[in-house]
């Protein structure tokens, strides 16, 4: 079984803090609370693998795409899970979880899983969009 621990929300604005570590990475398309700036998220857009999660998002080839995803008055989000794990592994995680959660802009994994059954268990501040336990395949 693989271990996610989700850290945080964070604006776009903001992504040029992002650590040069590697991990899963989540983009959602939400609204902001002036007041209490507090994030409502609308929809997980996106999920994918780095080895350095500032180099990704200050230079993602489907930026562009996220931002066509925005309805008036949202902005993109991002939530991520640093971790150890190999290549190899990190891509079996991102292929698990975009093949159950299906996210819209994602390509591959969406119609086959082509890996053997995998378990990922997701703590943190994980959305209600990402279950706490996911296994891949369902079926």
């Amino acid at each position: 079984m693989y271990s996610l621990n989700i850290d945080g929300y964070f604006r776009d604005a903001v992504r040029e803090r992002f650590p040069d570590e590697a991990g899963i990475y989540f983009v959602y398309r939400g609204t902001l609370d002036p007041v209490r700036h507090w994030a409502t998220l609308k929809e997980l857009l996106y999920i994918g693998e780095t080895n350095d999660m500032h180099a990704r998002h200050n230079d993602h080839d489907r930026r562009g795409d996220f931002f066509d995803q925005l309805r008036p008055g949202e902005m993109l989000f991002y939530t991520y899970a640093l971790t150890d794990y190999t290549e190899q592994e990190r891509r079996r995680i991102e292929a698990a979880l975009v093949y159950e959660l299906l996210p819209p802009l994602n390509t591959q994994a969406t119609v086959s899983f082509g890996y053997p059954p995998t378990r990922i268990e997701i703590r943190g501040d994980r959305h209600a969009f990402v279950p706490n336990i996911v296994d891949a395949p369902s079926y």
